[in-house]
């Protein structure tokens, strides 16, 4: 594919296999093709894109080599990463102090994971995950191995079809030692609502009921606006989503009106917009709201949406007089 010309690749085959030991660019993006010289790619090297290898990659490199050598991929210049549907193994420390890596890419088929391989992946929040029927992936693994406020697209491959069947968010959380010193005791207590949707998995594959009864954790300790983008995401992608919990959301998207449509707003989505207005209730004081956002955020394209949405659900009413 075109986009795999952007990235070069250090590669072994072993046992009819490739293992990737390192990639080079001029881009921030690494491609890790499906096969080199017709050999499934099914495993990154340890310390594959960190900056802190003890010794030189070994292995051959793809490309022609006509042109100027691209520096290593690796470390602070890793920003998105695509990894193939073969891939199964990620080797140990393979992605350390990688501190500005934003987006990961990858197949269900990828669950074996070596120590230490996201240590030090602080900006890692968006990950795009390809699920197949029959197949437990390592999504649980990355997201147990992140603290951090985590952007979930849950992919479903049904033969040849592959769609976006849910959008799903795991929030931040961290632990603080408090030392009791009289007592000598050093408890632990844990901030924000991350650690209870990191429980919503049983074994490998993700509890989609426990995963949303975890709503009123986030509701009691995260901010308004990432509690609406939760709930928007579980309601416009209702992957597997029970009927008790989707009156959950809309209960919460009622009351969060006005900040529903803001957040479409800065989005710049007009199809969540139009969603919001179709199956959420506003005042003419709730759309007066979002019409000062839509100012707020620049957008003129939504701005002209709600004045015509005004316009036709809240016509001014003439006065009328008798004599």
């Amino acid at each position: 594919m075109e986009e795999f010309q952007s990235t070069e690749c250090l590669y072994k085959i072993e046992n009819n296999h490739v293992v990737i030991t390192g990639c080079r660019s001029f881009d921030h993006t690494a491609w890790i093709p499906e096969t080199i010289q017709g050999y499934p790619v099914t495993e990154l090297a340890p310390y594959a894109f960190s900056a802190e290898r003890r010794t030189e990659p070994e292995g051959m490199w793809t490309g022609s080599g006509e042109r100027d050598t691209p520096p290593f991929l690796e470390g602070m210049r890793l920003r998105e990463l695509y990894l193939p549907s073969a891939m199964k193994k990620i080797g140990s420390y393979a992605f350390y102090n990688c501190e500005v890596w934003e987006r990961l890419h990858f197949y269900g088929s990828l669950r074996d994971f070596g120590a230490g391989a996201f240590t030090g992946c602080k900006k890692l929040k968006f990950i795009d995950v390809t699920m197949e029927q029959g197949i437990k992936s390592g999504l649980k693994d990355i997201i147990s191995e992140l603290r951090q406020e985590l952007w979930v697209n849950y992919r479903l491959k049904e033969g040849e079809r592959e769609y976006l069947a849910a959008k799903l968010i795991f929030p931040e959380f961290y632990e603080e030692a408090i030392e009791n010193t009289p007592a000598r005791i050093i408890s632990c207590r844990t901030h924000g609502s991350g650690h209870f949707y990191r429980y919503s998995f049983d074994g490998k594959e993700i509890k989609f009921r426990d995963y949303d009864s975890q709503f009123f954790h986030m509701v009691h300790f995260e901010r308004e606006e990432l509690c609406v983008r939760m709930a928007l995401n579980r309601l416009c992608y209702p992957y597997n989503l029970a009927e008790e919990h989707r009156k959950q959301y809309m209960a919460y998207l009622k009351e969060h009106n006005a900040a529903a449509a803001e957040l479409a707003l800065k989005d710049r989505d007009m199809e969540q917009l139009k969603w919001v207005l179709a199956h959420v209730s506003f005042t003419r004081e709730d759309l007066e709201k979002a019409v000062e956002a839509a100012n707020r955020c620049k957008n003129p394209e939504g701005l002209s949406f709600l004045m015509d949405y005004r316009h036709e659900h809240f016509k001014s009413r003439r006065k009328s007089f008798e004599l």
